[in-house]
């Protein structure tokens, strides 16, 4: 097939299958030199591009798709949109394939490690070997996590990847989701009784206008003393802006973050040594990062035939 597609994941050349079919679909495959300048060669590219590939740290808005007047279809190798100007895609034909709850065992196994990290003082317990403090180096004493309330914010696959580990360990899990009408089979709670009434918080929501800040001074306020928030979503559901005042009236609160750029927003001098950090890498197993490379692929190789298959029947009609 006639076109190029361009794949702004290097390691995607890595993955023999999904390599495979994009060589054996497209005429050209031109994986990205370097990931910080894949939209300039991407645009670089013009109007031989007919596919991409992407990530979520490609950033993809109008005036990047007006340099690549043929782009017919992109995949995103995540379940979020929030890197997509929609509007622009759906504006101009341009088909989106993305691959959901593909990682949710790896989002959810992810979430857990931080509530047990937390609990258990992981950090600071390695700290105080290292100095040779021993237990006196903690900076407070472990926790068990069975007995306690966990809160669930969300009901998608990673939510529900959760779900069975949670009761593993003997915690109450109870959900809040904006659809409880959609969930029947799940234990669910009013947003804040939940916040209310649970010791730690897992957030599993996409980022949309509506959560955008949502864990505010008004939510987080009404926490249990020494309660735990996990966030393997989007940072920016976390309203940093507030954080400060929050944590100086409630510094019993405790965090843990998954997310790009931290450091740069200056968030860890925020929480200090109340908070666990990683960097976006709760999706990206081994296992699942090859499963979405996979998905993504075929979506996009399918949504190409497709285009094809209907352009092939209006030029016999």
């Amino acid at each position: 097939m006639k076109g190029t597609v361009f794949v702004a994941l290097a390691d995607l050349a890595h993955n023999r299958r999904a390599f495979g079919e994009l060589s054996a679909t497209f005429e050209n495959v031109h994986v990205v030199s370097a990931r910080e300048h894949a939209l300039a060669e991407l645009a670089a590219l013009g109007d031989e591009v007919t596919a991409a590939v992407i990530g979520v740290r490609e950033r993809i808005d109008a005036s990047v798709l007006d340099a690549v007047p043929r782009l017919g279809v992109v995949a995103s190798v995540g379940a979020g949109t929030d890197h997509l100007d929609l509007a622009a895609l759906s504006d101009r034909g341009i088909r989106l394939v993305t691959t959901p709850g593909v990682n949710a065992v790896s989002v959810a196994e992810h979430a857990m490690m931080m509530i047990l990290a937390v609990s258990k003082r992981a950090l600071s317990g390695h700290a105080a070997v290292l100095s040779g403090a021993d237990r006196a180096g903690l900076l407070a004493p472990p926790l068990e996590i069975r007995g306690r309330r966990v809160g669930v914010l969300g009901a998608g696959a990673t939510a529900r990847a959760l779900l069975p580990m949670l009761r593993a360990f003997g915690t109450d899990t109870v959900f809040w989701t904006r659809r409880p009408e959609a969930h029947p089979d799940l234990p669910l709670m009013d947003l804040k009784a939940l916040f209310r009434r649970s010791d730690i918080i897992s957030v599993h929501l996409p980022l949309t206008d509506r959560t955008r800040g949502l864990l505010g001074p008004e939510l987080l306020s009404l926490l249990p003393p020494g309660a735990l928030v996990v966030n393997t979503a989007r940072k920016e559901i976390l309203d940093f802006s507030a954080l400060p005042a929050v944590v100086a009236e409630r510094p019993d609160l405790r965090f843990a973050v998954d997310d790009f750029g931290l450091a740069a927003d200056g968030v860890p001098s925020m929480l200090g040594d109340a908070a666990l950090w990683s960097p976006h890498v709760a999706g990206v197993t081994v296992e699942a990062l090859r499963a979405m490379e996979d998905m993504a692929v075929d979506g996009l190789v399918d949504a190409v035939v497709d285009s094809v298959a209907r352009d092939v029947q209006e030029l016999s009609e």
